[in-house]
């Protein structure tokens, strides 16, 4: 009998230690975690030890230690967190030579430390069938304990009860303690274990790309009569385009002119032309035709100093600023 008390003593001790540390590390977290539900039917099961006082031990023929195995089968229904009903079963096998049947309904409420740990304490009223030298009785019952919750729907508790004034054949009565563990069961709750999660907010450093100006000025050659852009003015009005897009403060003065081949009136239509097509093109690349400037000045303005002869004044001129 002595060694059922001491497993008992060890089980108890390593569920409460477990219920302690949690509470710390819950203690920190719980603000954290979000309410469930608690209410709802719920089912347990336990073992522990029936222990009579020692004062009454000689009014127990065979008592020995005036200990015995106790089993306990629990259900009740949690109204909120904090309050329910319950009822129970234990049966305590070979006390005083006598069998124990207890058959409690009663009031059981809750206080919780954190959002898993809490203590509960019991009032009920207790029907004791006995096969033996006990006498069958009603007495009142109390009881308190710890309950940790191991997920949303299985819990681990340890516990005590008290039966008041246990009859005895002899016509004497004695007081029954009762020292438990058990597992409980509440039906309706999410199954997964409760695990709390935090959102962390994730900055995504994204490159940026950045378009620098690599020059300012550009002069885009044209064959003698040609006034359609070409590849080579298509590759130089693309970084024109972009450098304008990725600032948009700056703007582009276009020119067209022509060589002094050609009479004044063909040179004026074919350098307007030119500086036509460079916008229009412009435009088309993203471009807004308000930061465009364009003008066509022939062969009156020519680039170099050999009277508008060289191939460089067949050209559209761009200048950003």
């Amino acid at each position: 009998m002595k060694l059922k008390s001491l497993s008992l003593s060890v089980l108890a001790a390593l569920s409460l230690g477990v219920a302690t540390q949690a509470m710390a590390d819950d203690a920190v977290v719980n603000d954290a975690t979000q309410s469930v539900d608690k209410a709802g039917f719920w089912i347990g099961a336990g073992m522990g030890m029936g222990i009579v006082d020692s004062n009454d031990l000689s009014n127990l023929n065979g008592a020995g230690t005036g200990e015995a195995f106790s089993s306990k089968l629990e259900a009740g229904y949690d109204f909120n967190k904090n309050v329910g009903l319950y009822t129970s079963y234990d049966y305590m096998h070979d006390l005083g030579n006598a069998d124990l049947h207890l058959g409690t309904l009663g009031v059981k409420g809750n206080y919780y430390f954190t959002q898993d740990l809490s203590v509960f304490g019991k009032l009920g009223a207790t029907y004791i069938f006995a096969e033996g030298e006990i006498d069958d009785s009603f007495t009142g019952t109390a009881g308190v304990g710890l309950e940790y919750q191991l997920t949303n729907a299985v819990s681990t508790k340890i516990g005590y009860d008290y039966y008041q004034n246990l009859e005895l054949s002899q016509g004497q009565d004695t007081d029954l303690h009762q020292v438990y563990w058990g597992m409980t069961y509440k039906f309706g709750q999410p199954a997964t274990p409760m695990i709390v999660t935090q959102e962390v907010e994730v900055v995504k450093e994204v490159p940026v790309e950045v378009t620098t100006m690599t020059r300012s000025n550009f002069v885009l050659p044209y064959q003698t009569g040609q006034v359609d852009v070409n590849d080579y003015g298509r590759y130089n009005l693309n970084e024109v385009a972009q450098t304008l897009q990725a600032n948009p403060e700056l703007t582009a003065e276009i020119i067209g002119r022509t060589d002094s081949t050609g009479t004044a009136a063909i040179n004026a239509k074919v350098s307007e032309a030119r500086a036509n097509a460079v916008s229009q093109y412009l435009i088309d690349n993203g471009v807004d035709a308000s930061r465009l400037t364009v003008t066509s000045v022939a062969d009156q303005n020519p680039l170099t100093d050999d009277n508008g002869k060289s191939l460089i004044e067949r050209s559209v001129e761009v200048v950003i600023k």
